[in-house]
Protein backbone atom coordinates (compact mmCIF):
# COMPACT_ATOMS: atom_id res chain seq x y z
CA UNK A 1 0.00 0.00 0.00
CA UNK A 2 2.81 2.37 0.94
CA UNK A 3 4.60 1.55 -2.30
CA UNK A 4 1.44 2.31 -4.31
CA UNK A 5 1.02 5.66 -2.58
CA UNK A 6 4.68 6.51 -3.16
CA UNK A 7 4.39 5.70 -6.87
CA UNK A 8 1.18 7.73 -7.15
CA UNK A 9 2.82 10.68 -5.38
CA UNK A 10 5.88 10.50 -7.65
CA UNK A 11 3.74 10.43 -10.78
CA UNK A 12 1.77 13.42 -9.53
CA UNK A 13 4.97 15.36 -8.92
CA UNK A 14 6.30 14.46 -12.37
CA UNK A 15 3.00 15.53 -13.94
CA UNK A 16 3.26 18.92 -12.23
CA UNK A 17 6.84 19.32 -13.42
CA UNK A 18 5.84 18.47 -16.98
CA UNK A 19 3.00 20.99 -16.89
CA UNK A 20 5.41 23.54 -15.47
CA UNK A 21 7.67 23.02 -18.47
CA UNK A 22 4.77 23.93 -20.74
CA UNK A 23 3.95 20.41 -21.96
CA UNK A 24 0.34 20.36 -23.09
CA UNK A 25 -1.98 17.37 -23.26
CA UNK A 26 -3.76 19.08 -26.14
CA UNK A 27 -0.50 19.95 -27.88
CA UNK A 28 -0.93 17.63 -30.85
CA UNK A 29 -4.52 18.77 -31.39
CA UNK A 30 -3.53 22.44 -31.12
CA UNK A 31 -0.59 21.99 -33.49
CA UNK A 32 -2.69 20.19 -36.10
CA UNK A 33 -5.35 22.93 -35.96
CA UNK A 34 -2.74 25.67 -36.38
CA UNK A 35 -1.10 23.98 -39.35
CA UNK A 36 -4.47 23.31 -40.98
CA UNK A 37 -5.33 27.02 -40.94
CA UNK A 38 -1.80 28.30 -41.66
CA UNK A 39 -1.20 30.07 -44.95
CA UNK A 40 1.53 30.16 -47.56
CA UNK A 41 2.93 33.66 -47.93
CA UNK A 42 4.87 35.16 -50.82
CA UNK A 43 8.65 34.99 -50.55
CA UNK A 44 9.31 38.71 -50.46
CA UNK A 45 10.68 41.44 -48.23
CA UNK A 46 8.11 42.71 -45.74
CA UNK A 47 7.82 45.30 -43.01
CA UNK A 48 5.97 43.69 -40.10
CA UNK A 49 3.90 45.96 -37.84
CA UNK A 50 2.21 44.96 -34.60
CA UNK A 51 -1.51 45.80 -34.59
CA UNK A 52 -1.67 46.77 -30.91
CA UNK A 53 1.56 48.72 -30.43
CA UNK A 54 1.79 50.12 -34.00
CA UNK A 55 5.53 49.31 -33.85
CA UNK A 56 7.58 47.50 -36.50
CA UNK A 57 9.77 44.51 -35.79
CA UNK A 58 13.31 45.83 -36.22
CA UNK A 59 16.81 44.45 -36.56
CA UNK A 60 18.95 46.34 -34.05
CA UNK A 61 22.71 46.77 -33.53
CA UNK A 62 24.07 43.76 -31.67
CA UNK A 63 21.97 41.49 -33.94
CA UNK A 64 18.83 41.82 -31.84
CA UNK A 65 15.20 41.69 -32.96
CA UNK A 66 12.77 43.98 -31.19
CA UNK A 67 9.31 45.45 -31.93
CA UNK A 68 10.38 49.03 -31.35
CA UNK A 69 10.54 50.96 -34.65
CA UNK A 70 7.95 53.66 -35.37
CA UNK A 71 8.66 53.88 -39.09
CA UNK A 72 9.72 51.66 -41.97
CA UNK A 73 13.42 51.50 -42.75
CA UNK A 74 16.07 49.06 -43.95
CA UNK A 75 16.19 47.75 -40.37
CA UNK A 76 12.51 46.76 -40.46
CA UNK A 77 12.75 44.86 -43.77
CA UNK A 78 12.49 41.08 -43.32
CA UNK A 79 12.85 38.59 -46.17
CA UNK A 80 10.56 35.60 -45.91
CA UNK A 81 12.04 32.37 -47.25
CA UNK A 82 9.98 29.23 -47.67
CA UNK A 83 11.50 26.23 -45.92
CA UNK A 84 8.63 23.78 -46.34
CA UNK A 85 4.92 24.04 -47.02
CA UNK A 86 3.52 26.72 -44.66
CA UNK A 87 6.87 27.07 -42.90
CA UNK A 88 9.06 30.16 -43.35
CA UNK A 89 12.12 31.85 -41.96
CA UNK A 90 12.38 35.59 -41.30
CA UNK A 91 15.79 36.62 -42.65
CA UNK A 92 17.77 39.80 -42.22
CA UNK A 93 21.30 39.92 -43.59
CA UNK A 94 23.61 42.39 -41.91
CA UNK A 95 26.73 42.63 -44.06
CA UNK A 96 28.27 39.17 -44.15
CA UNK A 97 26.13 37.99 -41.24
CA UNK A 98 23.26 35.76 -42.38
CA UNK A 99 20.75 35.97 -39.56
CA UNK A 100 17.21 34.74 -39.09
CA UNK A 101 14.61 35.01 -36.37
CA UNK A 102 14.96 32.07 -33.97
CA UNK A 103 13.09 30.75 -30.94
CA UNK A 104 15.19 30.89 -27.77
CA UNK A 105 14.84 28.16 -25.14
CA UNK A 106 15.13 29.41 -21.55
CA UNK A 107 14.10 27.76 -18.27
CA UNK A 108 12.15 24.96 -19.92
CA UNK A 109 10.24 26.96 -22.51
CA UNK A 110 10.53 28.94 -25.73
CA UNK A 111 10.50 32.43 -24.27
CA UNK A 112 11.72 34.83 -26.94
CA UNK A 113 12.46 35.44 -30.61
CA UNK A 114 16.12 36.36 -31.09
CA UNK A 115 18.58 36.61 -33.97
CA UNK A 116 20.87 33.67 -34.62
CA UNK A 117 23.03 32.61 -37.54
CA UNK A 118 20.68 31.10 -40.11
CA UNK A 119 21.49 27.40 -40.54
CA UNK A 120 18.52 26.32 -42.64
CA UNK A 121 18.88 24.35 -45.84
CA UNK A 122 16.36 25.57 -48.42
CA UNK A 123 15.20 23.24 -51.17
CA UNK A 124 18.16 21.80 -53.09
CA UNK A 125 20.55 24.55 -52.05
CA UNK A 126 23.27 23.42 -49.73
CA UNK A 127 23.83 25.25 -46.50
CA UNK A 128 27.06 27.21 -46.20
CA UNK A 129 29.72 25.26 -44.38
CA UNK A 130 30.72 27.10 -41.23
CA UNK A 131 33.31 26.15 -38.65
CA UNK A 132 31.10 25.94 -35.57
CA UNK A 133 32.19 25.47 -32.00
CA UNK A 134 28.67 25.00 -30.71
CA UNK A 135 25.78 22.56 -31.07
CA UNK A 136 24.05 23.05 -34.45
CA UNK A 137 20.76 24.92 -34.24
CA UNK A 138 17.70 22.72 -34.77
CA UNK A 139 15.80 23.77 -37.89
CA UNK A 140 12.50 23.82 -35.98
CA UNK A 141 13.76 26.82 -34.00
CA UNK A 142 14.29 28.92 -37.11
CA UNK A 143 10.99 28.43 -38.93
CA UNK A 144 7.59 30.01 -38.31
CA UNK A 145 4.04 29.52 -39.53
CA UNK A 146 1.46 32.23 -40.19
CA UNK A 147 -2.27 32.02 -39.53
CA UNK A 148 -4.40 34.79 -41.13
CA UNK A 149 -6.39 36.99 -38.74
CA UNK A 150 -9.99 37.14 -39.86
CA UNK A 151 -11.19 40.64 -40.67
CA UNK A 152 -7.67 42.09 -40.96
CA UNK A 153 -6.04 42.37 -44.40
CA UNK A 154 -2.51 40.94 -44.72
CA UNK A 155 -2.45 40.32 -40.98
CA UNK A 156 -1.27 37.13 -39.27
CA UNK A 157 -0.49 35.47 -35.98
CA UNK A 158 3.09 34.25 -36.21
CA UNK A 159 3.54 30.90 -34.47
CA UNK A 160 6.90 29.45 -33.51
CA UNK A 161 7.05 26.00 -35.07
CA UNK A 162 9.32 24.50 -32.44
CA UNK A 163 7.34 22.42 -29.89
CA UNK A 164 4.08 23.30 -31.63
CA UNK A 165 2.84 19.71 -31.29
CA UNK A 166 3.84 18.90 -27.72
CA UNK A 167 3.91 22.14 -25.74
CA UNK A 168 1.58 25.10 -25.43
CA UNK A 169 2.04 26.99 -28.72
CA UNK A 170 3.77 30.38 -28.66
CA UNK A 171 3.34 33.43 -30.86
CA UNK A 172 5.46 36.44 -31.63
CA UNK A 173 4.15 39.29 -29.46
CA UNK A 174 4.49 43.04 -29.58
CA UNK A 175 6.56 43.14 -26.39
CA UNK A 176 10.33 43.41 -25.96
CA UNK A 177 11.97 41.03 -23.51
CA UNK A 178 13.67 43.95 -21.81
CA UNK A 179 10.70 46.28 -21.69
CA UNK A 180 12.08 49.82 -21.43
CA UNK A 181 15.09 48.86 -19.31
CA UNK A 182 17.40 47.27 -21.88
CA UNK A 183 17.49 46.05 -25.46
CA UNK A 184 16.68 42.43 -26.08
CA UNK A 185 14.59 40.03 -28.10
CA UNK A 186 10.85 39.78 -28.64
CA UNK A 187 8.62 37.93 -26.18
CA UNK A 188 7.03 34.67 -27.33
CA UNK A 189 3.60 34.54 -25.71
CA UNK A 190 1.45 31.45 -25.17
CA UNK A 191 -1.32 31.34 -27.73
CA UNK A 192 -3.68 29.06 -29.61
CA UNK A 193 -5.50 29.12 -32.91
CA UNK A 194 -8.48 31.02 -31.47
CA UNK A 195 -6.50 33.44 -29.29
CA UNK A 196 -8.09 36.86 -29.72
CA UNK A 197 -5.22 39.16 -28.79
CA UNK A 198 -4.22 42.16 -30.96
CA UNK A 199 -0.72 42.11 -29.40
CA UNK A 200 -0.17 38.89 -31.38
CA UNK A 201 -1.38 40.29 -34.71
CA UNK A 202 1.17 41.41 -37.31
CA UNK A 203 0.38 43.27 -40.52
CA UNK A 204 2.68 42.61 -43.48
CA UNK A 205 3.42 45.42 -45.92
CA UNK A 206 6.03 46.21 -48.57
Amino acid sequence: MRHSFAIFFLLAVLACLVQGQGISRSGKKDGMAIMKHAANVGEKAYHIRNVKTKKYLAFLPGTLAEPSASQKSADTAWTLKRYQNKLYSFNHDHGSLKKCLSARWTNGKDDAAVMWQCELKYGNHKRDVVDKRYTPIKWQKQVWTMVPVRGHKNTFKIFAYTHIFDMTPTCLSGTSTGGNSYRGGTVLKKCKLNSNDPSLYWTFSQ
